[in-house]
């Protein structure tokens, strides 16, 4: 059989396009999305992590010309919403909106609905989400200062309110237990609302709840924050100091980004990532997730599988000395 000019110029066309695929740049990967995205919030409406869904999604909405519905898929601290989408098509067009919460979940479960990295093909984060050391507004207590000589002092003595048993507000506590040595009674409620209002009665000392969750109670004294977990200073409460000034490199923050089902083809990952930097340069985005308590951060593929990875050890590690299970 003989190779005419014509089939030599289809093989080189054949390598071409597998080299362009393998480096996911075809032009197909620059027209993704040509449909509705559907966004999966693993959470009930109105919480913590509904808001900057829906505001990243207008934003995404815009920027590609095509739809990102947010639809939530609520049950077992995110897990029923992040199990479905890890179970989905790995065409990208049923995304999640990915946290802290799915780590601890992966970690602490022992048969977990998903697994946290090769469970999904991460995409991006877009914000993190600091804690807040909050007592009744009424506590003698008015730094951290005063609660940690206190603490140490009478070892025991003081109790903490979580939103349950490996909820967000449940390790922050521990975490912050640990990194200053003190020795906080752990009382879990069922869900943050009941924790919240034990708190403002008196009935329990303190609890490390998220920042976005408690800055109105805060603000109306029903609280007082001693502390805020992030690197910096929140801008909604911009007098209250953070834990890194009352001991250098304590930084506490849960995260929120996007992820999709595993396998989803590398082009399609890396044009959602690029949607999703360009529309964290929006300076009213930006100030739009800074009033609901999310501080912008981006991180790419790879830096989202590496805290994903990170997280479930961490938090594999802090069950193991403390004792806890969600099981």
């Amino acid at each position: 059989m003989f190779k005419t000019k014509s089939s030599r110029s289809c093989r080189w066309l054949l390598i071409a396009v597998t080299s362009l695929l393998a480096y996911g740049v075809l032009p197909a990967a620059a027209e993704y999305p040509e449909k509705t995205v559907k966004l999966v919030v693993p959470f009930p409406p109105g919480g913590s992590f509904d808001g900057p869904a829906r505001l990243l999604a207008t934003r995404l909405t815009t920027l590609s010309g095509q739809s990102f519905v947010v639809e939530t898929r609520a049950g077992a601290g995110g897990a029923v919403g992040a199990a479905e989408v890890s179970r989905a098509a790995a065409d990208g067009y049923t995304v999640l909106l990915s946290n802290g919460a799915m780590s601890v979940s992966a970690a602490l479960t022992a048969k977990p609905m998903f697994d946290g990295v090769a469970g999904f093909s991460h995409v991006a984060t877009f914000g993190v989400l600091p804690f807040v050391i909050v007592v009744n507004g009424k506590s003698p207590f008015n730094s951290l200062q005063d609660l940690l000589a206190a603490s140490r002092a009478a070892p025991g003595k003081f109790n903490y309110a979580s939103a349950g048993t490996g909820s967000a507000s449940h390790l922050s506590a521990e975490l912050v237990k640990e990194a200053f040595g003190v020795d906080w009674v752990h009382v879990p409620y069922r869900g943050s609302g009941p924790a919240m209002t034990d708190l403002m009665g008196g009935q329990v000392t303190l609890s490390v709840p998220g920042l976005s969750s408690t800055v109105a109670q805060v603000k109306a004294g029903s609280l007082k924050a001693l502390a805020v977990t992030g690197a910096v200073r929140s801008p909604q409460l911009p007098n209250v100091p953070t834990l890194a000034e009352n001991k250098p490199g304590s930084v506490l923050a849960t995260w929120v980004g996007i992820s999709m089902p595993p396998k989803t083809p590398p082009q399609i990952v890396n044009r959602l990532a690029v949607l999703i930097e360009q529309a964290m340069k929006d300076p009213e985005l930006q100030a739009q997730l800074v009033a609901q308590g999310v501080t912008p951060v981006f991180e790419g593929p790879a830096e989202i599988t590496a805290r994903m990875a990170r997280e479930i050890d961490m938090f594999s590690a802090l069950g193991k000395r403390a004792n806890i299970s969600m099981d």
